[in-house]
Order: C-alpha cells, then structure tokens, then sequence
C-alpha cells in the first residue's frame, strides 16, 4: 500500500472524522488561508522555533474531531504495511507503520528490516483513537471534497462511510492525481504512536542515474528512511 504527500505532510485520522477535513484552501491570489485544516497542521508541525515528526491536529466545525499530522519531509511517496507486536495472538495484526524511504526502488529491504528492530528507540508522538476500526492517510492538503462529486456535505460523509463497507486498503483518488490517501481496517482502539528516522550519508542525495543504474549491494549510510508507527493499547468509546 502506498500514498502520496505531496510535500505537507500526511493526515491520519478516523474514517468518521475525515468527511470533515477542510483540507488546503487558497484565496484568488493562490495564497494559502491561514485558518484552513492544511496551513494548521502545518503549524502544528512546526511550531515556532520548533520542528517536530508528527503532531496532533483538531478539526471540524467545533474542533470535535483529532488527527495525527506526520512530516514526509517533502513530495513523496510512502509505504504503509501492518504488523504484530510480539505478544499479539498468531494473525491478530495490532499496529501499522507508514514509512518514506530514500532509496532505489527494489533495491533493498534495508529500510523495513531497520525499522522492525528499533522500536525500543523511537520517539513518543502521543495517542490516537481510531474508534470505527477505519483508518484514512491522506495527504494534508487533500480536502474531502475533492474525493468525489458531492452535492451536499451529507451525501460526501455518506460516500466515505461506504468507502469503510469495501475491502481495504481502498486508495483514494483526486481528478488530476491518483494515490493521494488510502483507507485502511484497523483494530479498533486507542493507538500510541512513535516516530524512527535512518539518515544515511548519501540516501537521500543519490543521482538519478545511481538510482535507475545497475543493483548493487548498499551499506547503512546509501538509504535514509523516517516513519511513523501506530501500535494499538486498548479499546476506547472516545469520539474522535
């Protein structure tokens, strides 16, 4: 599964929740207005004198819903896979992880191998409550709107929710760019949330001819890669 950035950030909230995403909004001289959810997540990213991997971002008409914003670190594409804590029962999938990876495509699995065994060595990025067992990632800028042709705000939240009735990963797509948000089953709950990083010497500064050229074998410092993982911590009847 994968989704595109579009250099803001992703978002990543409940299905219940994301009808409601405002997404970027600009005046008639393309400038972005300040109080739209996408300029907001984007300052909760970046708050002054600050940088920070991912932060929580309020939403709605009365700031009933929460999201959780995390930093791509520019235009790009990112992996979403699922997983199991070790003491998960035998196919009962109790986290995600969402990761950019700066690397040859196909080249290595180095990235995913790296993230599995730092766990004990991310950093804490809060909690998150996806209470429909519904996840969407989509790009900050993504206004719900823009995933449909919708005549009233009732029949766009009644079109997302049936998008949690098909099989997942759905991918949501806008008229002029595919793969811009995805929609995921989850256990439902409570999830904490933790941020990794590898930066690597040259992963993220490779040529393009080094990146199309011949495979060859990479060490440590020829790929970087950051991510954000998801991993569930009990059930909650939170409104989120």
């Amino acid at each position: 599964m994968k989704v595109g950035s579009l250099g803001g950030g992703l978002l990543v909230c409940d299905i219940g929740a994301f009808s409601e995403w405002g997404g970027a909004v600009y005046d008639r001289d393309f400038e972005l207005d300040p109080a739209c959810d996408h300029a907001r997540a984007w300052s909760a990213l970046h708050p002054d004198d600050d940088d920070l991997e991912a932060a929580s971002v309020r939403f709605g008409s009365d700031q009933e819903h929460a999201g959780l914003v995390w930093d791509t670190d520019g235009d790009g594409t990112a992996e979403i896979a699922y997983g199991r804590s070790p003491q998960a029962p035998a196919g009962d999938d109790d986290s995600f992880l969402i990761m950019r990876s700066w690397i040859p495509t196909g080249r290595t699995d180095a990235p995913r191998r790296y993230a599995a065994r730092a766990v004990g060595e991310e950093q804490d990025a809060g909690r998150l409550t996806l209470r429909s067992g519904r996840a969407v990632v989509v790009g900050t800028a993504v206004n719900a709107d823009e995933t449909g042709s919708y005549a009233t705000p009732q029949e766009r939240e009644a079109s997302i929710q049936a998008l949690a009735r098909l099989h997942p990963p759905v991918q949501l797509h806008l008229d002029d760019q595919r793969g811009l948000g995805t929609v995921l089953w989850v256990k439902p709950g409570t999830y904490r949330i933790t941020c990794g990083w590898h930066d690597g010497a040259r992963g993220r500064y490779m040529s393009e001819e080094e990146v199309n050229g011949p495979a060859r074998t990479y060490a440590d410092d020829d790929w970087s890669c950051r991510w954000v993982r998801f991993t569930w911590s009990g059930a909650s009847t939170a409104v989120t």
